[in-house]
């Protein structure tokens, strides 16, 4: 780096560097897969370990009922839509459309079929760890740290561009 760049001008490339990395990561993570019609959801235990380890985020896209294989690893949620669990699926009943299903990791299947209707889709990939990223995100902790990152970066911009003002003010 110019060893004549002055500190405030290191702190605007910092935290814009920052801003960029994490406006793209958000791009790539959260908004593309959208588009490509995926949901994404945070794995928060090791019940599908070693295939999918807690703290992956995995992305889920919508599946017909017949589509569904077993072996497939689906995300589905409880009754009231509070909890999602992501699971494989072991067998199927195609006449009431219900899956059992079992974590990778868990001695025993899970405790009661599901039924399609609550299936949010099947996982086509995870992404270990970035998990533990989205959770953060999503947290109010997360939010106030990006607020805070943008306004930052909006301080330093305004106070580089003042600063430009005045030294060609100076030269005139």
């Amino acid at each position: 780096m110019n060893p004549n760049v002055s500190a405030k001008q290191k702190v605007k490339i910092l935290i814009s560097s920052v801003a960029c990395c994490l406006l793209a990561f958000l791009l790539m993570v959260v908004f593309i897969p959208k588009f490509a019609g995926y949901e994404t959801y945070y794995i928060q235990t090791g019940s599908m370990s070693p295939v999918i380890p807690e703290g992956s985020l995995v992305f889920v896209k919508e599946i017909e009922f017949a589509n569904v294989k077993p072996g497939d690893i689906i995300t589905f949620c409880n009754d009231d839509e509070t909890e999602f669990f992501t699971h494989r699926v072991i067998e199927i009943d195609k006449n009431n459309q219900m899956f059992t299903t079992k974590g990778d990791a868990n001695q025993e299947e899970d405790p009661a079929p599901t039924s399609y209707y609550f299936a949010k889709g099947r996982v086509d990939f995870s992404i270990p760890l970035v998990g533990y990223i989205a959770k953060f995100l999503n947290s109010v902790v997360g939010k106030v740290v990006i607020g805070a990152v943008y306004l930052a970066w909006i301080a330093v911009e305004i106070e580089m561009f003042i600063m430009k003002r005045k030294s060609s003010q100076e030269e005139d």
